[in-house]
């Protein structure tokens, strides 16, 4: 009796893999990266495949899922001032919306007056709406809605110019499916899933960033499953003064600034007017007894559901988990070097009664 061979077969373009450079590729056969405009970034699938990672820079397109938008010159820096383009397409009209998670991000921040994007933007165009940013954002991500439908392409444009600068960019696009559990909220620039985690503002650093201005939208928390309430604390600050830096929306924050709650009037003392982090109904959690009202915005120097120069941790039981940031385009005289927020999340449980 004839003797069979061992036949090995791998289930090609399924599977994630990690090139040793970190960025993400898909493992496939080698003649097929290749053709498909991937880079071979070492092997896979136990050997018979290769991790091909996909990469475009200015004047490209992002017609694979994974695809990463890099800087000229990548992995190196680069000084250069002008126009850098990619144009996404959707892989399929089933597709809607686009994930930009940013790996690496650094651009010059913004002018110091204001805190407007002068001098380097990146901005996106052809899906809902996105604030311009600039600086510092390693580790943020956005959601764009892409519609239905396969035409209006999705364009992330990076803007230089001004001094030199050591930009960097490297932006993985996902393309997520209409029924994907991973979909985020419709209207929800950011998503985050899992009992807790952290949520901050675009260029945040507490010891060198600022608060961006001009900047409007949505960051949305997935409610899990037997947890109903969600508790906000301002993150620990390692920069080392004598006050937290992780909330600062409004005020001199040179110096100790109380929380500011509410709407209403500019002018008022206890009000937020033009810069903001709307939280529904928050209140102190461990204000005993509990607070009868509740506030939605809240601003200055502390973070805090009540007026006071001390933070607490702030609680919310509306559902679904859902936070709104604003901030105008003016910042002094009154506002003075405020870095924006860094907020820790941890959902509640479900309480019987």
């Amino acid at each position: 009796m004839p003797v069979l061979p061992l036949v090995t077969f791998v289930k090609w373009d399924q599977g994630q893999c990690s090139a040793p450079s970190g960025e993400i590729g898909n493992c496939l056969p080698a003649n097929e990266c290749q053709l498909r405009g991937g880079i071979a970034a070492g092997q896979c699938a136990g050997g018979y495949g290769i991790c091909c990672v996909f990469m475009a820079s200015c004047g490209g397109v992002a017609r694979e899922n994974g695809t990463y938008f890099v800087n000229p010159n990548h992995p190196e820096i680069t000084d250069a001032t002008g126009s850098c383009q990619l144009t996404i397409l959707k892989l399929h009209p089933e597709i809607c919306q686009i994930r930009l998670d940013f790996e690496q991000f650094a651009l010059a921040g913004p002018e110091i007056q204001n805190h407007i994007c002068n001098s380097d933007q990146f901005l996106v165009s052809g899906g809902s709406t996105v604030p311009v940013i600039c600086g510092i954002s390693h580790g943020d991500h956005m959601y764009i809605d892409a519609g239905l439908g396969q035409s209006n392409p999705i364009i992330l444009t990076t803007i230089t110019s001004g001094p030199k600068f050591p930009r960097s960019w490297r932006i993985r696009i996902s393309q997520i499916h209409c029924g994907s559990i991973y979909k985020a909220d419709q209207g929800c620039l950011q998503y985050y899933t899992g009992v807790s985690g952290r949520l901050k503002s675009f260029n945040f650093d507490p010891s060198s960033g600022r608060q961006l201005s001009n900047q409007d939208y949505s960051i949305c928390i997935r409610m899990e499953r037997n947890f109903c309430s969600i508790q906000y604390t301002a993150c620990a600050d390692p920069a080392g003064t004598n006050r937290s830096r992780s909330f600062s929306l409004s005020g001199n924050t040179n110096g100790q600034v109380s929380a500011m709650i509410g709407g209403g009037v500019v002018s008022a003392v206890n009000s937020c007017g033009s810069d903001w982090l709307m939280i529904p109904c928050a209140k102190v959690a461990d204000r005993v007894p509990m607070m009868m009202s509740c506030e939605d915005k809240i601003c200055g120097g502390t973070f805090n559901a009540e007026i006071s120069s001390t933070e607490r941790t702030v609680s919310s039981n509306i559902r679904p988990f859902r936070l709104a940031f604003h901030t105008d385009s003016i910042e002094a005289p009154n506002d003075v070097d405020n870095r924006g927020f860094c907020l820790d999340y941890i959902q509640q449980p479900c309480t019987n009664g």
